[in-house]
């Protein structure tokens, strides 16, 4: 069976490597079997481009039942139940070297095997730095790469996911000529998504007024919309107000899945990974220089300051609500040492505050004042004594989930109405 994986296909700046999938099913006489796979790798890595994407398919000829997942132009692409094994019938390194980047930050690879690397590569690569020079040789089939390998990496990574968690995404294309510029995406179309689809995620910010399934670079892509099934990508899909485009391709992908996360101590989580951590707050939080809001925990092995950066909007006046010696799970990624990048936490425990108050004289009615350090409270005027007030402080938040807004969310971030998996 002829399994495709690529990477490294755009720049921070242009293209978007799930855009081949259209060139690649356009000249192939093979089908396409199963969903395509767009596959998300760790969000923390400094080689990244934009999304940390890469893109497997497999190719073959289509039997068994078969489902529409998309169109190009007006032709409908299915992708088949089973199949029978074929050999790759295009150049699709040629394909390639024809819409990838041409800067040398950019390293495309391209895998073709008939043998799936075990999953335990992906979750590598989901959670870890994977040096590329550790990979090259444990690939079967062939590989080809471009200006370096660091492309072998994700290429590997999307053929070895395992697909256990999975949400779907609708990603419509322009035609090339139309790439640039500015697109016309209606609001109005991704806030009635948001509003009446459930099912679907991540398409619009009202508080930040963000249309989040419209891209803001340099791109193949018009518009994307994220779900939980396909039945509701086309219900969503008629929402869509938009300029014209010529095809959309339905993928299964890792996205909102939190699949880069895991469970660690501060003393075991190690830059670029992305940990799940519980401990205590062992000081109060503080709005930084910048509009950081940030606060130190520990678990017993170690410290480490959680903040939120700008970015996280609203989120940031939740994290300042936070207090010393509250309990609580926070998620997020380790982008410098000693640093840990809040995607959501859960306050598992208040901290009781407790103030001390000077009473009334019960005698004048005058409000005592201290009679020293552990002698209670007198009264001025009368000099009668009495013990202080215990009261304590009302909080305004409540224990639970809190997570940062959709301008914030990363592509792995599993939201909230999803429901928590870790």
């Amino acid at each position: 069976m002829p399994l495709v994986g690529f990477d490294d296909t755009d720049s921070s700046r242009e293209m978007c490597t799930t855009y081949l999938t259209v060139e690649i099913l356009k000249e192939t006489n093979l089908d396409l079997i199963g969903y395509p796979n767009l596959v998300r790798l760790n969000p923390n890595i400094p080689l990244k481009t934009r999304g940390n994407a890469a893109i497997s398919i497999l190719l073959g000829r289509g039997s068994g039942k078969r489902k529409e997942i998309g169109r190009i132009y007006d032709e409908p692409v299915f992708s088949f139940e089973s199949y029978s094994e074929e050999e790759i019938d295009i150049d699709i390194m040629r394909i390639i070297e024809r819409f990838a980047p041409k800067e040398e930050k950019t390293n495309p690879a391209l895998i073709i095997t008939k043998e799936r690397e075990s999953e335990k590569f992906y979750w590598e690569a989901v959670r870890n730095f994977v040096d590329f020079n550790d990979v090259k040789h444990r690939i079967g089939g062939m590989v080809r790469t471009i200006n370096g390998d660091y492309g072998i990496v994700g290429a590997n990574a999307a053929i070895s996911w395992p697909g256990h968690n999975y949400t779907y995404e609708l990603i419509s294309y322009l035609e090339m000529e139309r790439w640039n510029g500015e697109h016309y995406v209606s609001d109005e179309g991704s806030m009635a998504i948001e509003k009446e689809i459930p099912e679907t995620f991540d398409n619009y910010d009202f508080k930040n007024r963000y249309n989040a399934i419209r891209p803001t670079t340099k791109t193949p892509v018009l518009f994307g919309i994220r779900s939980i099934n396909t039945d509701s990508l086309f219900s969503a899909l008629k929402k869509i107000d938009s300029e014209p485009y010529f095809s959309f391709i339905i993928f299964k992908t890792n996205q909102g899945t939190d699949d880069h996360l895991e469970e660690r101590t501060i003393e075991s989580s190690k830059l670029y990974q992305s940990s799940i951590i519980k401990g205590r707050i062992i000081s109060e939080p503080v709005m930084n220089r910048g509009g950081v809001a940030s606060f130190e925990m520990s678990d017993g092995t170690g410290t480490i300051k959680a903040v939120a950066m700008e970015p996280t909007k609203e989120f940031r006046s939740t994290v300042m609500r936070l207090r010393k010696g509250d309990e609580l799970r926070v998620y997020g990624g380790i982008t410098k040492p000693g640093f840990i990048n809040i995607e959501k936490f859960q306050l598992l425990k208040k901290s009781t505050i407790i103030e001390i108050n000077p009473p009334l004289c019960p005698n004048c009615g005058s409000r005592m004042e201290s009679a020293g350090r552990g002698k209670g409270y007198r009264c001025r005027k009368c000099g009668s004594k009495g013990e202080g007030i215990t009261t304590e402080e009302r909080r305004d938040i409540e224990t639970g989930y809190y997570e940062v807004p959709i301008i914030a969310r990363r592509h792995l971030a599993r939201p909230l109405k999803l429901g928590v998996i870790k």
